[in-house]
């Protein structure tokens, strides 16, 4: 119920502007709240994933792509992500995520988020999003792009994030090799 509020207080009513350019960054802001602390008493890295999903939705509130997706009944599904926490956040702490379409390949769209204190960064993800239609069925990245008239994207995906999502996609087929060979299903 908390995360939830907190996406509709990031979405600030669709942010009422969807004037961001797609591939700009977006921030918004949030607080460390008691409920967000490990017995640490800093943040968990659990909530540092759900403040990921709705700084993306803030983003795509910011841009205008919230109200194209939901009009088509589309909707955004993490397929994966890596994060490397660099500063711990502690509770009171009024914190920003930056959030960067940074590029897409034929199946997902890539997000940078860095949560930041002024100019001190606390953790970085990089996180994989795919889109899916109404029926489930993927949605390819440049239909997604062709929703908004004003993108601006790098021509490519930086080396490491490709590598990365070639490195997750081997392990998948390998992985779903080895569960069909272990059952005697068929591929």
């Amino acid at each position: 119920m908390l995360m939830t509020m907190r996406w509709i207080i990031a979405m600030k009513p669709l942010r009422a502007s969807g004037r961001a350019q797609v591939g700009s960054s977006c921030e918004a802001t949030f607080r460390v709240l008691p409920s967000d602390l490990d017995i640490l008493m800093h943040m968990t890295n659990g909530r540092y994933l759900s403040i990921l999903d709705a700084a993306r939705i803030a983003y795509m509130s910011d841009t205008g792509l919230w109200r194209a997706l939901r009009s088509r009944r589309w909707h955004p599904v993490v397929v994966a992500q890596t994060i490397s926490y660099r500063r711990p956040l502690t509770v009171g702490t009024r914190y920003q995520v930056r959030s960067t379409m940074i590029g897409v390949d034929d199946r997902n769209a890539y997000f940078e988020q860095v949560f930041h204190v002024g100019d001190r960064t606390h953790a970085v993800a990089v996180v994989a999003v795919r889109y899916l239609d109404r029926a489930g069925d993927s949605v390819a990245p440049e239909r997604l792009l062709a929703l908004h008239g004003d993108v601006a994207l790098p021509g490519s995906l930086p080396g490491w994030v490709d590598a990365w999502s070639e490195a997750i996609r081997t392990q998948a087929t390998a992985e779903s090799s080895t569960t069909h060979a272990a059952t005697g299903a068929h591929a």
